[in-house]
């Protein structure tokens, strides 16, 4: 399965969220492999941080052909890509190749206007298009506030359709991108994490008609995970030694 974040502006958690999906893939058992398309590189940096053996990335800024995307899915139950912020060829040789195309997008009026352009200028011949798999994902919602609750409002007026699960703003996500570790990994028990894993399920619910019983999750990559996410505990301790 290979699932896309994409939107033509920059700033609106792609990254964020493609790694805190991956990771929450990842406790689920699921073998995958995150491609680093944005020449930003912001995956790939977060990676190096803390060396995370998590996940695998694959940082890729250049040209990406259909053919290197099905190649590499191959290999993994699920390809995860962070896309640079355009509608360009490259992201559309993306989008023609997700069973699922995500666009975050925060609560503002500058960032629901781009991603109806976002949307408009999607190529309708793409694979996530034709199988009706593009989602909204609302993205550093401010619980409480008039703004956060309109948004969900406007997006149903895009005839696209939103992620139930809706991420807020919380100081835990841009800790653990700081410290090159998921929110799960970071603070395993906060709110945040718990929307990262309630989203996950919403996620496999979405895709898991399409999976035959042969891509089954190996509970042996989710033991990785457990292990990966005590050496970095440990690492981290040893800092302050």
């Amino acid at each position: 399965m290979i699932i896309s974040f994409v939107n033509q502006k920059d700033g609106v958690g792609t990254t964020t969220t493609a790694i805190n999906l991956a990771s929450s893939l990842v406790r689920k058992n699921h073998n995958l492999v995150l491609i680093d398309a944005d020449p930003q590189g912001s995956a790939t940096t977060w990676h190096s941080i803390e060396d995370n053996q998590a996940f695998e990335i694959i940082d890729h800024p250049g040209e990406l052909t259909q053919a290197d995307i099905k190649t590499i899915e191959t290999a993994y139950d699920y390809v995860i890509i962070d896309a640079p912020p355009a509608v360009d060829e490259k992201v559309e040789t993306i989008l023609k190749t997700s069973d699922l195309a995500i666009l975050p997008v925060t609560p503002s009026s500058l960032d629901l206007w781009s991603c109806k352009e976002t949307l408009d200028k999607m190529n309708p011949e793409s694979e996530a298009l034709q199988s009706g798999k593009v989602r909204l994902l609302i993205n550093r919602k401010i619980p409480g506030t008039r703004v956060g609750r309109e948004a969900r409002q406007t997006l149903d007026k895009f005839d696209t359709p939103v992620f139930e699960t809706e991420l807020c703003q919380r100081v835990a996500y841009i800790d653990a991108m700081k410290y090159g570790v998921s929110v799960m990994q970071f603070a395993p028990g906060s709110k945040a994490a718990g929307e990262i894993e309630q989203w996950g399920q919403e996620v496999i619910a979405l895709l898991s008609k399409d999976m035959s019983e042969e891509d089954a999750p190996d509970n042996s990559i989710a033991t990785l995970y457990r292990e990966e996410t005590d050496n970095i505990l440990f690492r981290s301790f040893q800092n302050f030694l």
